[in-house]
């Protein structure tokens, strides 16, 4: 029986993103009318992954839908409105809630297609690095696997969600301009990941790339020509420059902006310096360890994605080991005109296959490292390696059937079975949930199917509290809560503020309930990390530290103390002092003293509610 490898390398189209490649490979020719029908079916299912989940608020969506809502009222970005992550994401909120208003569908239709657009991208990505049809499969794979990471968490539109299109654009622009030796390729590439950073940090990592994929191609041209040439390495300096020119100006927009509102300060301290010490929390052996447990379970998870990244890894260690057996035989052989060796293993095809799967090895290593450096592994950061992992799948997976056609029947079977099994187990563990919604959605109320959903719960938690602010009934059945926006249609968001009664301040990190009640921050700080030092995502455990120095976080709760006598909201609400007195807001002498105006008036939830006292109230 022939050996699977050497049966299941697909056709190499050319040199990876030579213009012009023509399309030979290909039972049937893929025509415009196919591939619209092709897009057509991929909107109609990432609409019904998405659409169904409109009227959850996912977690941190709070948080960009308060800023967003914060930017439209005048007050300038992060010397205004506290935020820890670079300014693109708000900006897009705020742009979409002046267009079509503040809603939850507005943001979950944008991300429909928006995640087309990143569909897109690749199936062009996977088009010039071999075919079409890998093109077509690592777009159909990334339109499924962007909603089954770890849960649904990753459903709401984050900082990672954003920044996976000006990635993988940067991330193909930069194989065009280093295969093609074109600066403004390398222009477009640097400006998609200054466009990333300002997105996420972790899009900086499109320069890293560049850089390697650069190298990678001084080595391949040394190997081809047993020396650089001095144009060549002239070249390549030119197109380092380029990249470096272009992320400057892809991320001088937001920089203007940024300058423009006398911010830079703040942003530096809350984005960058904040970054930096919250990558540095847990040690390294911990990172480590949570890494590795973690990665394996969104590949148990996800296990197409593992089957292709298998199977790609084994082609790229044969055409490694084909390489180095064939390396002398191909350096002996003389060519008359320049006296070159061959291609790097002895065939121009298999050269060029080779080096497009090296090229996006690269990219997924690189993207890898991104995901890594936060230490934290959350759901959501995995997007940053889904593109290059679904181009590798489609890679795999094409292999795969290629290889399966010159298998006995009973491996055929045996292989499908497994991979079919495991696809199922992925869609039955992410989507049974969506089929439940969509029930939800066709009855008009809320079940008991998802009444223990755990963003179900979060958003019931985060409505009664909203009710408690806003002095309304509390809901007692789910099912009211089909219309979640139903608080803020008399609120300040909609008719302005007229005195404290229209403003909340949430100590911690539940910026939902702002949005939810239609009330008003009443203070810059949306979430408590500049003012206890220590971040979200630890603050409710008891021996959690601050990474930031006191004079930094004591100054920062002064500004708080002069935003909340500016407001005088009505209602304050504790979030973290359920879980541990340790980092409450009554754990901090000079904020204990201003509290005395206020009464506790229970728990709602996870929830310490407190309302100012009558007699403030009648002051």
């Amino acid at each position: 029986m022939p050996s699977v490898l050497a049966m299941s390398t697909p056709r190499p189209l050319s040199s990876p993103l030579r213009v012009g490649d023509q399309i030979s490979d290909l039972k049937m020719p893929v025509g415009r009318a196919t591939l619209f029908k092709f897009f057509a079916a991929l909107f109609a299912v990432t609409f019904l992954l998405h659409i169904f989940y409109s009227s959850n608020l996912c977690q941190d969506d709070g948080f960009w839908f308060t800023a967003g809502e914060e930017i439209l009222r005048g007050k300038a970005l992060y010397r205004e409105i506290y935020f820890d992550k670079p300014p693109f994401l708000p900006l897009v909120y705020a742009f979409l809630f002046w267009i079509f208003g503040a809603h939850i569908v507005v943001i979950r239709l944008f991300t429909i297609f928006y995640l087309v657009g990143v569909s897109a991208v690749l199936y062009r990505f996977g088009s010039r690095l071999y075919d079409r049809r890998v093109g077509m499969v690592a777009a159909a794979m990334f339109t499924l696997f962007s909603t089954t990471s770890v849960n649904n968490h990753e459903q709401g539109f984050s900082t990672d969600m954003l920044l996976i299109l000006p990635y993988t654009a940067g991330a193909y622009f930069t194989v065009r301009a280093c295969f093609e030796r074109r600066t403004g390729l390398a222009l477009i590439a640097g400006a998609m990941a200054g466009i990333a950073a300002q997105a996420n940090p972790k899009g900086t990592f499109g320069l890293p790339f560049f850089a390697a994929l650069l190298a990678a191609s001084l080595c391949w041209q040394r190997a081809e020509k047993r020396g650089l040439d001095s144009p060549f390495f002239s070249r390549a300096v030119r197109l380092a420059l380029a990249a470096l020119a272009g992320f400057a100006a892809g991320t001088l927009p937001f920089i203007a902006y940024i300058l423009w509102h006398g911010s830079f300060a703040a942003y530096w301290l809350s984005v960058w310096e904040w970054g930096w010490r919250y990558s540095a929390y847990y040690p390294a052996w911990k990172v480590a360890g949570r890494g590795l447990w973690l990665t394996a379970t969104f590949f148990a998870r996800d296990n197409t994605l593992l089957f292709g990244l298998i199977f790609f890894l084994a082609l790229v260690c044969r055409s490694l080991a084909s390489a180095r057996r064939l390396r002398r035989p191909a350096r002996e052989q003389q060519v008359a005109d320049n006296g070159s060796a061959s291609g790097l293993n002895g065939d121009l095809e298999s050269s060029r296959l080779f080096k497009s799967d090296i090229t996006l090895l690269i990219w997924f290593l690189v993207s890898y490292a991104a995901l890594a450096v936060g230490g934290r592994f959350f759901a959501n950061y995995f997007f940053q390696i889904l593109p290059s992992l679904c181009l590798i799948g489609g890679r795999g997976l094409l292999g795969i059937g290629s290889a399966l056609k010159a298998s006995r029947p009973r491996v055929r079977r045996l292989v499908f079975a497994a991979m079919a099994a495991g696809l199922m187990i992925t869609l039955i563990r992410f989507h049974t949930r969506t089929a439940e919604l969509a029930i939800d959605w066709a009855r008009g109320t809320r079940s008991a199917l998802n009444a223990n959903w755990f963003h179900e719960k979060l958003n019931r938690e985060e409505q009664l509290a909203a009710a408690t602010v806003r002095n309304s009934p509390e809901p007692a059945d789910p099912a009211n809560l089909l219309r979640p926006e139903a608080l803020r249609a008399d609120s300040p968001r909609t008719r302005g503020a007229a005195g404290g009664s229209d403003y909340l301040f949430v100590w911690g990190y539940r910026a939902e309930i702002y949005y939810w009640s239609g009330l008003l921050p009443a203070s810059r700080y949306l979430s408590t990390q500049l003012l206890t030092g220590v971040p979200a995502d630890v603050h409710h455990e008891p021996n959690s530290h601050s990474i930031l120095d006191e004079s930094v976080t004591v100054c920062a709760r002064s500004q708080l103390l002069s935003d909340l006598n500016l407001t005088q909201p009505r209602y304050i609400v504790d979030e973290i002092g359920f879980f541990t007195n340790e980092h409450s807001i009554q754990s901090y002498p000079e904020l204990r003293e201003f509290m005395t105006n206020y009464k506790n008036i229970g728990i709602h939830g996870t929830f310490i509610i407190y309302r100012k006292n009558q007699a403030q109230l009648k002051e």
